[in-house]
């Protein structure tokens, strides 16, 4: 059951508290890029599909507590993503973990039978979308708050700016070859990453830790990596891909460029959410590894970084690659404040949220004392 209050949502079943959060809005809203008939399902209140609103095409606003409306939208759900209603599930918010909360479509319909401010509409944890995804082909869809503000021109071309500083200045000397490389990569942004089709506008290029025109780290959803996107030809150049949501992947998952046309790029599995029972140790680790397999894939080709919706899981990794870059590398050029990191990040992808902080905390201490080992002077010789 949903209760709502003006400041905090509260999801409760049989009366037990399963988790909070609190929305920056009441209001969430459904791109529907692929939809025959609508493009966007605005959830006035996520609990009651009675407040929803679809927009038409054509921009004409039909709200779902019409009968006749409800069910036109509920068919062209069916049509556009060709499975049943109980094959459509919608993630309306995330726990304390950042993994997702879906809402069922099939229920969604059931709820709109009955009587407004009766909603009874349950929420499915994200391991079980995921298996009726794996197992049955359901349809995982993600509605969102309202984006920060666009970043503006000067801060894209300062984001471009100190990404070609580092490379031009060859910081360690190990990459002062690339500088011709990088003033080339910005001409051809739209060459390699043209975001051409719907289906190609959720991944986003990292510029302050790209380090040529074929060497680029993405932020993104997980469904972009398992389409075939010929027009988005910086992914033939993929040399990794790092899953920030599983344990493992099935074979044939990734169907994006060199997954389908080249050497199978490598893939790093780590569902971060699940890093807790690690320890600051362990979880330090870990998260060593997956940075320096960052680093050297960098020097070879471009990087994807995905979890389900490329803004909580994989947003806390690509976050952790600042601070590698900036303790371990010395490239002073990448901020290390966790502010302006994701300052950086909400610029160019307006859906990113801070999350798992103790993961980023963690990170920040282990590379601090790592730095700090390095500065002391070798102790006298005997």
């Amino acid at each position: 059951v949903c209760q709502f209050s003006a400041s905090c949502r509260t999801f409760s079943q049989r009366g037990v508290v399963i988790f909070q959060f609190w929305p920056m809005s009441a209001s969430l809203t459904l791109a529907l890029p692929g939809n025959i008939a609508h493009r966007e399902l605005h959830l006035t209140d996520a609990s009651d599909p009675h407040t929803w609103t679809a927009t038409t095409i054509a921009g004409r606003q039909r709200s779902l507590s019409w009968s006749d409306e409800a069910a036109s939208f509920l068919q062209d759900m069916k049509s556009s993503h060709k499975v049943e209603l109980d094959m459509i599930y919608v993630s309306i918010c995330q726990d304390d973990d950042g993994r997702h909360r879906f809402i069922n479509f099939e229920d969604v319909a059931q709820a709109l039978q009955q009587q407004a401010g009766n909603c009874q509409l349950p929420l499915a944890p994200e391991a079980e979308a995921k298996a009726k995804r794996d197992e049955h082909g359901a349809v995982l869809l993600y509605a969102t708050g309202p984006p920060a503000a666009a970043p503006t021109f000067a801060e894209q071309a300062a984001s471009v700016s100190n990404a070609m500083t580092q490379v031009l200045r060859g910081i360690d000397g190990r990459h002062s070859a690339l500088a011709p490389q990088m003033v080339k990569a910005t001409a051809q942004a739209d060459d390699l990453c043209p975001h051409r089709s719907i289906w190609a506008s959720n991944y986003t290029v990292i510029q302050d830790l790209s380090i040529g025109a074929t060497q680029r780290l993405i932020l993104c959803d997980e469904a972009t990596l398992t389409r075939e996107l010929p027009d988005e030809r910086i992914f033939e150049f993929l040399q990794l891909i790092v899953n920030c949501h599983e344990r493992s992947f099935m074979k044939g998952k990734y169907r994006i460029g060199a997954c389908s046309t080249g050497p199978h790029p490598r893939v790093i599995c780590q569902a971060v959410h699940e890093w807790h029972s690690l320890g600051s140790e362990g979880m330090n680790r870990v998260n060593d590894e997956i940075q320096e397999g960052m680093w050297d894939a960098l020097q070879k080709g471009t990087v994807a970084v995905h979890c389900l919706a490329g803004i909580h899981r994989a947003a806390c990794i690509v976050a952790c690659h600042f601070l590698w870059r900036h303790y371990v590398l010395g490239h002073e050029d990448i901020p290390r404040d966790a502010a302006e990191i994701y300052r950086r990040l909400i610029a160019v992808r307006p859906h990113v949220s801070p999350a798992y902080s103790h993961v980023l905390r963690n990170y920040e201490a282990h590379l601090k004392k790592q730095a700090a080992r390095q500065l002391q002077p070798p102790a006298p010789a005997a």
